[in-house]
Formats: C-alpha cells, structure tokens, sequence
C-alpha cells in the first residue's frame, strides 16, 4: 500500500522550487496526476510551467501577485493577501481530493510566513490528506509545524548566489 508522504524543501538557497519540480518529473513518470499551485510568483512565462502545462495530468495555477510591498501594512498588501487565501482554498481543497495523486504547494512556506495564509488549517488539511498522497511543500521560513509532519525535510543553504555577482535572472536557471 502507498503511504501518504509530506516533503519539504526550505531555506535561503537556490533549488527549493527545482527540487520540487523534479518530483513532479517524477510522479508524472508514474502515471499520476498533479495539482501545482503556486503562492506570491506571479510570473506565468517561467521554464516549468511551460514545460509541465504541456501535461494533461497536471492542473496548475498561480495565486500570488509577485514581490510583496516592503512595508506590511501597504494597502496594496490587500491583494496579494486575497490571492493567497484564493489559492490556500484550492490547496487545501486538493489535498482531500481523490482527483490528485500530487500536490506541490510552491513557495507556500514564504506565504505562510508574510503572513498571507494562516498555517492551522494547511496543517489539518495535510495530516488528514488520504493514504498515498504525495504532498511538496517550499519556501524559505518553514514553520516549525510543518517541519514537524513532514517526513522528509531538506533545507537548502546559499554558499554563493550569481545575483550578489550582479548575474540577472536568466531563462534556463532562474526563469
């Protein structure tokens, strides 16, 4: 019998979404059906939802409006509040659903931890997410609940970033 199985990717270092999407590789090769969703990215051109969108098992969508106000109490934090809780809707619905045999929660840690989304119901609705679910959590700032019922965590340290080189975002690494 497959077990239900949390996974999370977290840190400042590079690779939490890429860990994640090598997964998804993964569990398509399987044969399984996906559900991606995707917390404050807003981007829709970046190489993994291109590649991965061209999968008729794999539902995708984003629900963030991309780099947040500086200052927390912006009223233009208002909208990417509601994204979120848009998105944690759909999260939380598809991890009770039968529909999907993967459930990747990008950058839903960051979420978590600006203050977007509140944390108990994702927690509820991951430990009672039915036998066989393979569930992927990233994001910097995990909190310590979800490290808790996780089976797998990896926390991914920056040594050396080309950004701080002034390197730009490029298609193929960042993109």
């Amino acid at each position: 019998m497959k077990q239900k199985r949390v996974l999370l990717f977290t840190g400042n270092g590079k690779g939490k979404s890429t860990a994640s999407f090598g997964m998804l590789a993964r569990a398509l090769g399987h044969d399984m059906t996906a559900r991606v969703i995707q917390f404050v990215k807003a981007q829709e051109g970046v190489g993994e939802m291109l590649f991965f969108s061209r999968f008729d098992d794999v539902t995708w969508n984003h629900y963030g409006k991309g780099f947040l106000p500086t200052d927390p109490s912006s009223p233009l934090m208002e909208s990417h509040i509601q994204a979120a809780l848009t998105g944690l809707g759909e999260a939380l619905e598809a991890l009770k659903s039968d529909e999907y045999d993967f459930v990747l929660l990008d950058e839903v840690c960051f979420a978590l931890s600006q203050n977007l989304i509140p944390l108990e119901p994702l927690v509820e609705a991951i430990r009672s997410a039915p036998e066989g679910k393979i569930i992927v959590l990233t994001g910097r700032n995990a909190p310590q609940e979800l490290i808790d019922i996780a089976d797998t965590v990896t926390e991914m340290r920056m040594v050396k970033h080309g950004y701080e080189q002034g390197l730009l975002s490029q298609a193929g690494v960042e993109e």
